[in-house]
């Protein structure tokens, strides 16, 4: 314990530092989480050194950062896009990990290296991709439709490998067949997820509703992910499938949305400490000892990648420009990645050579994504047919859809209201402090300036029957206006206004409702002076 405290402030602060330092150069922050333990690692400052707690805290991470993939997967999804989730994922994994296998064959590396090593490249991240898709807008596009059957597919099948992983350091030699049975005592598990959301969806979620407190959502939450954790223990499962599992019951109900937002502070918090600690399995002292061989082994499996997310993309029928643009925006080495490595490092599947090397190279591939979805995102809607978004197939709510502008005290108000009215309320603010607590009762938010474009896109504004603008500046107020009536001519637009000096610029910029805050005012001091005299 007493070597354990100050390591552990030393991961949260350089995680802080790290984190910070990702957020100004805006470039996702698991490649800093894992640089930053790197370089506090024994073969650099040697600012912290191997201990049981401190792997248990990672493995806690491990265990949350499966239970949050689970829990924004969505099942309705994978229903309407079963058909890309086989066939899109089949080709895409199928190919890449063979060209991946064979490649380290003919490297000298061995099978079990060789699997894991596959699936660790062929998977990407699906935080990032569903982030990129969803502020884009297009998730229910055609071409986000078939990358997110890719993504569900690389998740399911890296179970197995996982699940053979865990059984090769237990069971050494007889690894495969103990796999197998692990499978086989999987299925009960599996089978009672769907039971068990439809029991939580009708039953249990309602009735949390109706309570409306936080507190009792998360103990709820956590009730649900600790049994499906022990329950995995004891059938000699992997812990991180319970977790998996428990995200999947949480699912596809109404407080999804609010328990990943409440659940995201453990996540988060443990997700880093895992990350720095998967950091500091890196040899920073071995790096001039990779071979040639690795050095040039590790960039061809990228290519691996990269060939067959554009064959699989363009097997599914896109034109050759949008699959390579998708391709792009796919093209990074994920989170499940990661913890491959880390599980083949600890079991001595991956040699610190070959680990060394593939993490350097997937720390540089996240360093490089928001310059690749970019480029993508680019290239895709430079097709106008991929522009179209898919309505008949997407689940999306069928609620009249509101875009509110300013999660101030007024705005937070409105969308109260408006939720009681069954409206799905997009709310909009430059702020993520003042978006959290909104994102923790359910709603969606969008954290962005509303004057911009894009923003207001991502919102779903075209969809939109209404739009609320709630903020305190009424210059910034008209370009909101104008931005919204741009976007969306046929929406009903109900604007704040201070200065009663500003109503008919809002309304030349496109408001059907200005409430001017002086007349307002002034008409409630008059009820208030009628009231005295009478």
């Amino acid at each position: 314990m007493e070597s354990f405290i100050p390591q552990l402030i030393v991961i949260l602060l350089v995680g802080i530092l790290a984190g910070a330092t990702c957020r100004l150069c805006r470039i996702p922050i698991l490649p800093g989480y894992v640089l930053a333990g790197a370089i506090i690692s024994p073969s650099a400052f040697h600012l912290i050194g191997p201990g049981n707690q401190i792997e248990s805290l990672a493995e806690i991470g491990f265990f949350f950062l499966l239970f949050g993939i689970g829990i924004e997967l969505s099942l309705e999804e994978l229903r309407h896009s079963w058909r890309e989730f086989l066939t899109n994922g089949t080709i895409q994994v199928g190919l890449c990990c063979l060209v991946i296998v064979i490649l380290c064959r003919l490297f000298g590396i061995e099978t079990a290296t060789a699997i894991v090593v596959a699936m660790s490249v062929a998977v990407s991240s699906t935080v990032i991709v569903f982030r990129a898709f969803t502020e884009w807008g297009y998730t229910t596009h055609p071409a986000g439709r078939r990358a997110i059957g890719i993504l569900l597919f690389q998740d399911a099948a890296i179970l197995p490998v996982v699940m053979w992983m865990a059984a090769s350091e237990r069971h050494g030699s007889g690894a495969v067949s103990f796999a197998i049975s692990s499978i086989l005592l999987a299925i009960p598990l599996i089978l009672a997820i769907p039971i068990l959301r439809l029991v939580v969806a009708r039953w249990i979620v309602p009735g949390l509703g109706r309570l409306r407190s936080t507190e009792i959502a998360v103990l709820f939450a956590l009730l649900v992910l600790t049994p499906f954790g022990y329950l995995s223990y004891v059938m000699n499962l992997p812990v991180a499938l319970g977790a998996l599992a428990a995200g999947l019951v949480l699912n596809g109900n109404r407080m999804t949305k609010q328990l990943d937002a409440l659940a995201q502070p453990f996540r988060e918090t443990f997700g880093a400490i895992f990350f720095i600690s998967l950091g500091a399995y890196l040899n920073l002292q071995e790096l001039h000892e990779i071979t040639m061989g690795t050095l040039i082994f590790c960039p061809l499996c990228l290519v691996a990648k990269a060939a067959s997310l554009v064959l699989a993309l363009r097997w599914s029928g896109l034109p050759w420009r949008s699959a390579v643009g998708l391709g792009a925006t796919l093209f990074q080495m994920g989170e499940l990645s990661f913890l491959l490595l880390w599980n083949g490092r600890q079991t001595g599947i991956v040699s610190g050579d070959l680990y060394n090397a593939l993490m350097l190279i997937a720390v540089a591939n996240l360093m490089a994504t928001p310059v690749l979805v970019y480029w993508g995102f680019r290239i895709i809607r430079g097709s106008v047919a991929e522009r179209q978004p898919d309505r008949t197939a997407s689940g999306d709510s069928e609620l009249p859809k509101v875009v509110l502008i300013g999660a101030g005290p007024m705005g937070g108000h409105i969308a109260a209201y408006l939720e009681t009215l069954g409206m799905d309320v997009c709310l909009v603010d430059q702020s993520p402090l003042n978006l959290q607590p909104f994102a923790q009762q359910g709603f969606r938010t969008i954290c962005g300036d509303g004057r911009e474009a894009d923003v207001l896109q991502r919102a779903e504004i075209l969809d939109s029957a209404m739009v609320v603008v709630c903020v305190p500046d009424d210059g910034v107020a008209i370009a909101i206006v104008k931005a919204a009536r741009q976007l969306n001519p046929r929406a009903t637009i109900i604007a704040r206004c201070r200065y009663q000096s500003h109503r008919s610029a809002l309304e030349r910029a496109g408001a059907n409702c200005i409430i001017v805050e002086e007349i307002e005012a002034a008409w409630a001091v008059q009820r208030f002076l009628q009231e005295i005299k009478r």
